[in-house]
């Protein structure tokens, strides 16, 4: 089931148990692979089906009465176990007044497939699970501990009466293993759902990691490789938070999720190690940029570094600005794949490329999604874009790549897809420049040599993504179209 032939476990106090590689690494070579303990619903999540995880609406399993979407996904593995037990005790699942709001009566259901797999399973429970950290006394703080105790403990113990099987305190454990070691995982049909990968899961975390991992969708069976050259006793960094967020929002989402304040190289340098995702410009003066004083103090004061201009502002006004924007641009992803989804991002890069670096995370991610909208929607088809917003679309590609070098370093997903948006405008370009006599036929073979490149890596990357997956989607194409421009390149 796994190959552990390429790291050690090792444990210290900063990071518990921790993965090191016990051979020289290869970028991209395959380290191990670890199976789910189980699979199921996030908590908050809306009424899903138990089987394949498609939203549903007023369809209910025949045996159980629990969402399910048909007959095929009421006998899926997954869901018979927990299906014999609300029809023996006659539990069914409460109706609902909207059924894309979140159910809170879903909580209950990966904790109890936990626990099922425990009993099926004690051996690898006892080996792999048992051990895991669960942050109990920082968990009883929180609300979200007197919420679990009603809609999981109480109702799976008393409810549902398994008090002969687990108890309460074990049933608290799995709520615990599954908030603290959990990660969130794209379904067959492309919705969020959660995993525990026992393997995965002893990774250190850091905000410039050194290893990616792949979902495979047929059974959820998880990759893990190392993105660089990795030598014989170096740590495994997997990064738990999303790359491009900036650093007072990333180290918020890791206390709060993971119960650890991260010090990583990244965190700690106040420019981000130069890619300035957290940089805001100064509007007091025209030649400093406002960094914090202390990124690993949230309420640390932010300065300009323009010496005679002493601007100041505090953390706490920062975090707040960041919500409020963050929240306009969350409204972006929401728009239709078309033309105001390009235009209304446009228009919102141009409100505040006076308050936030270029490369601020805000404005980079929504420079990301641009690289990916132009050319691919009604209105701006890569056939009918000027040279403006070709160059455009090759600029953003170019600035997330850059960045990308330093936080993600490697190969990664996001860099997969960046490189095969980058080949189509660096094509077009150098063809529009061709036809009306700019470059020669030499200077253009020359300059197709980028885009094959590009299509090369990116062909190469996201051959190891699941194939049915956007991303091996977009990998089987990019190598069709490697072949096409090749044999082009041979016809000129």
């Amino acid at each position: 089931m796994m190959d552990a032939k390429h790291y050690n476990v090792l444990r210290d106090d900063k990071y518990g148990r921790y993965l090191v590689a016990n051979k020289d690494l290869d970028g991209g070579e395959l380290i191990f692979t670890d199976q789910p303990f189980a699979v199921g619903p996030k908590a908050d999540t809306p009424p899903l089906c138990l089987g394949c995880y498609c939203p549903v609406e007023n369809t209910l399993c025949s045996r159980c009465g629990w969402p399910v979407c048909g007959a095929q996904c009421e006998r899926d593995p997954q869901h018979i176990a927990e299906c014999e037990i609300f029809s023996m005790e006659k539990v069914r699942f409460q109706p609902v007044a909207d059924w894309t709001s979140s159910a809170p009566q879903l909580d209950c259901i990966t904790p109890l497939r936990l626990l099922l797999a425990k009993e099926k399973d004690p051996e690898r429970w006892r080996q792999e699970l048992e051990m895991m950290e669960v942050h109990t006394e920082s968990r009883q703080q929180r609300p979200t501990w007197s919420m679990d105790q009603v809609n999981i403990v109480d109702f799976l113990v008393d409810h549902c009466k398994l008090g002969d099987r687990f108890s309460k305190e074990t049933v608290q454990k799995a709520c615990g293993i599954l908030e603290v070691n959990a990660v969130e995982i794209p379904s067959r049909g492309g919705f969020s759902i959660r995993a525990v990968y026992p393997r995965l899961a002893i990774a250190a975390h850091s905000c410039v990691p050194n290893i990616v991992h792949t979902i495979l969708q047929d059974n959820y069976k998880v990759e893990i490789r190392a993105a660089i050259p990795i030598k014989k006793g170096e740590p495994l960094y997997l990064c738990y938070t999303h790359a491009l967020s900036p650093t007072i929002v990333r180290r918020e989402y890791l206390l709060e999720s993971k119960f650890f304040n991260c010090d990583c190289p990244r965190c700690s340098d106040p420019t981000e190690l130069g890619t300035h995702l957290s940089t805001i410009k100064c509007n007091k003066c025209d030649n400093g940029v406002i960094l914090s004083t202390n990124p690993l103090d949230n309420d640390a004061q932010w300065n300009c570094t323009e010496k005679t201009c002493g601007f100041k502002t505090s953390g706490g006004a920062m975090r707040k600005m960041l919500a409020v924007v963050q929240a306009e641009v969350d409204q972006l992803d929401l728009l239709e794949p078309g033309p105001q989804a390009i235009e209304q991002r446009e228009a919102t890069i141009n409100k505040y490329k006076s308050v936030f670096h270029p490369r601020h995370s805000i404005l980079l991610s929504i420079k990301y999604a641009l690289a990916q909208l132009y050319g691919r929607v009604e209105g701006y088809s890569i056939d009918d874009l000027p040279d403006l917003m070709l160059e455009r679309k090759a600029e953003y590609c170019r600035m997330v790549l850059k960045t990308l070098d330093v936080i993600t370093p490697g190969d990664s997903r996001m860099r997969g897809m960046m490189l095969y948006e980058l080949h189509a405008p660096l094509m077009y370009l150098a063809r529009n420049e061709y036809s009306i006599g700019l470059i020669t036929k030499d200077k253009l073979k020359e300059r197709l040599q980028e885009p094959i490149q590009c299509l090369a890596d990116a062909a190469r990357i996201l051959s190891r993504e699941d194939p049915q997956s956007p991303e091996g989607i977009t990998g089987q194409i990019a190598a069709q179209c490697l072949e096409q421009l090749k044999a082009s390149l041979e016809a000129i």
